[in-house]
C-alpha cells in the first residue's frame, strides 16, 4: 500500500507534498480522499508528459483479450518515471498473456515461466535468466517483449535451446543468437507468427 499527496486544480489531481487530497494505492486498486477524509470519485488525474501515448498502446493490446484499463492505476503515481514504469510493466503482463493465448488456442503444448536450471542467486550474487516467458513443445523458447530485448539473456536460454523466437507487439529493438528470430507486430499478424513458428519447430525435430 501507498499513499501520496495531490492538489485538486479545476477537477484535476497535480502532484503536491502539501495537498490536501491523499491518493492510496493498494495493488489495483486507487482511492482518493479529500483532508476530511471523504472520497473523491470524480476527480481526474493530470498528465505530467506523454503519458497518453503509452497508455494508448496499453489499451490496443488490452483489447485483443477483452480487458479494460483503469486508467487512475497508473497515473496515480505522483512521478512520471514511476507511471511509464508501472504501464510499460502492466503492458508486458497482458502482451504475455496474449502471447499465451496464442498458442494454447492452436493447442500448442505450453510450460510457462518453467525454470531451465537451479539459481544460485543468493550463493553467487550474480544475474541469472533461468525462466523463459514460454516453452513450446520443448523445443522453442519464446519470450515476449514490449520494446526491447536482453541479448545476454537470450543468449543464456541459447545454450539449453538452440532456437526461438522474441515477439513484439508493435517494433522493438532486437539482437538475437544464431538459430533465433525477432518477430514483430504480433497483434496485426497473427498469421505470420504461427508460420513463423511452425518453421523453427519443424527445424527443432
Amino acid at each position: 500500500m501507498k499513499l501520496y499527496k495531490y492538489r485538486l486544480d479545476k477537477g484535476y489531481l497535480i502532484p503536491d507534498e502539501n495537498g490536501d487530497v491523499t491518493v492510496l494505492i493498494n495493488g489495483e486498486f486507487v482511492i482518493i480522499y479529500d483532508k476530511n477524509g471523504n472520497e473523491i470519485k470524480d476527480a481526474k488525474f493530470k498528465y505530467i508528459g506523454n503519458e497518453q501515448i503509452h497508455l494508448n498502446k496499453l489499451k490496443y493490446i488490452a483489447k485483443f483479450i477483452n480487458i479494460n484499463i483503469n486508467e487512475n492505476i497508473f497515473l496515480a503515481y505522483p512521478t512520471f518515471q514511476e507511471r511509464i514504469i508501472t504501464i510499460n510493466k502492466y503492458m508486458g503482463k497482458i502482451f504475455e498473456d496474449y502471447v499465451y493465448f496464442l498458442l494454447v488456442s492452436k493447442n500448442y503444448k505450453v510450460k510457462r515461466e518453467k525454470e531451465l536450471y537451479i539459481s544460485l542467486h543468493n550463493f553467487t550474487l550474480s544475474r541469472y535468466h533461468n525462466k523463459p516467458d514460454f516453452i513450446v513443445e520443448d523445443k522453442i523458447v519464446i519470450e515476449a517483449k514490449i520494446s526491447k530485448n536482453d541479448y545476454n539473456q537470450t543468449l543464456e536460454y541459447s545454450k539449453y535451446y538452440k532456437r526461438g523466437m522474441i515477439v513484439f507487439p508493435f517494433t522493438g529493438e532486437c539482437r538475437v543468437p544464431k538459430g533465433w528470430i525477432c518477430v514483430f507486430n504480433v497483434l496485426l499478424d497473427k498469421s505470420r507468427f504461427y508460420s513463423l513458428l511452425e518453421d523453427l519447430l519443424s527445424q527443432s525435430k
